[in-house]
């Protein structure tokens, strides 16, 4: 039943009813509901007479259509039903509005309809002659949509793989790319920290080796394993996409790209040149004479050496630094 607010107007003495638009929606809901319970009846049980009465008394009374409930109940018809099922359903529906409309063109319809006298009556016939083919219009529009909007799990499963593809392999390649990258840098490491514990441990524990050769060879070893770990993850770079270069600028040189390795290399060369030159004037005992002149002069040698040490060094960093900070042009 519909909820009537009564208000009487003070000032001109006169009731006001007004009903409340909620409760004629779900009225008018109800009213087309039984509408579509009548027209899904089987065909051989149809009637169509008594289908257009009611669509008559509901146009009527409330004179419009409520569309969105058509729609819901074509919706609610294929989810609690097989999808063969409610296209035979929705077919049988089609088939009886049909048969209402065709009951329009009847001579019983038309001496019906004469008999109404009023003009409001009139214009309720034709407004339900044209309600009809929007109910049939808007029934094939409800299952049309609803047929191109359901996704089975099939069809779901399908386009989500064929739209997850391209970032799932994208993702696997950023993964397998760091995996790779992190594995590579452990086994370096693992060379760097088990391998130099070993090589290094046999050199020591021959202590009748001579101070001067353990430090050359300790500084080839140096080289050759620091090297041998740029090489490594330089590679490494080239296959993942990957880089650890310090400066990313296009005109770098190899020194700013990787001043970590360079200095490195620098301070180890250093010792190694020392090294082997103390060793060969040892060796040639070209010392003999320098010998002499130190212990006549000590002082002087022994600042002479730290100068020219020392000149050397900052010859050898002022090139280095010079082509670390270098700007681009």
């Amino acid at each position: 039943m519909s909820s009537i607010n009564i208000k009487i107007n003070k000032t001109t003495k006169q009731v006001e009813f007004k009903i409340d638009d909620r409760v004629v929606t779900e009225e008018m809901s109800e009213k087309i509901t039984e509408i579509c319970n009548l027209l899904f009846t089987d065909s051989d049980k149809f009637d169509e007479k008594n289908a257009f009465n009611a669509i008559f008394r509901y146009i009527k009374g409330y004179h419009r259509l409520l569309y969105s409930q058509i729609s819901n109940i074509v919706y609610a018809y294929y989810n609690e039903h097989t999808t063969e099922e409610a296209t035979n359903a929705l077919g049988t529906m089609i088939s009886n509005i049909e048969k209402v409309v065709a009951y329009t063109g009847t001579q019983d319809y038309r001496d019906r309809r004469a008999k109404a006298t009023k003009p409001e009556d009139k214009k309720v016939y034709e407004d339900t002659e044209k309600v009809l083919i929007k109910i049939w219009d808007h029934v094939n529009l409800a299952q049309t949509q609803y047929s191109g909007f359901k996704q089975t799990d099939e069809e779901y499963k399908r386009k989500f793989n064929k739209s997850i593809t391209p970032f799932k392999e994208e993702l696997v390649k950023d993964m397998n790319a760091q995996l790779l990258t992190m594995v590579s840098i452990f086994t370096a490491l693992a060379f760097l920290v088990f391998g130099g514990i070993s090589s290094l441990g046999s050199i020591f524990s021959n202590h009748e080796i001579p101070l001067l050769k353990v430090i050359i060879v300790g500084c080839v070893w140096g080289l050759c394993i620091l090297n041998l770990i740029f090489v490594f993850l330089f590679c490494v770079g080239k296959m993942t996409g990957l880089n650890f270069k310090s400066n990313l600028e296009p005109d770098a040189n190899i020194i700013q790209k990787y001043p970590i390795v360079w200095w490195s290399d620098l301070i180890i060369l250093t010792i190694l040149a020392g090294s082997l030159w103390t060793y060969y004037i040892r060796k040639e005992n070209i010392d003999s004479g320098f010998n002499a002149w130190c212990s006549k002069s000590p002082e002087l040698a022994m600042w002479g050496g730290y100068a020219l040490i020392l000149v050397v060094f900052i010859i050898v960093l002022a090139i280095f630094m010079k082509q670390t900070w270098k700007k681009g042009h």
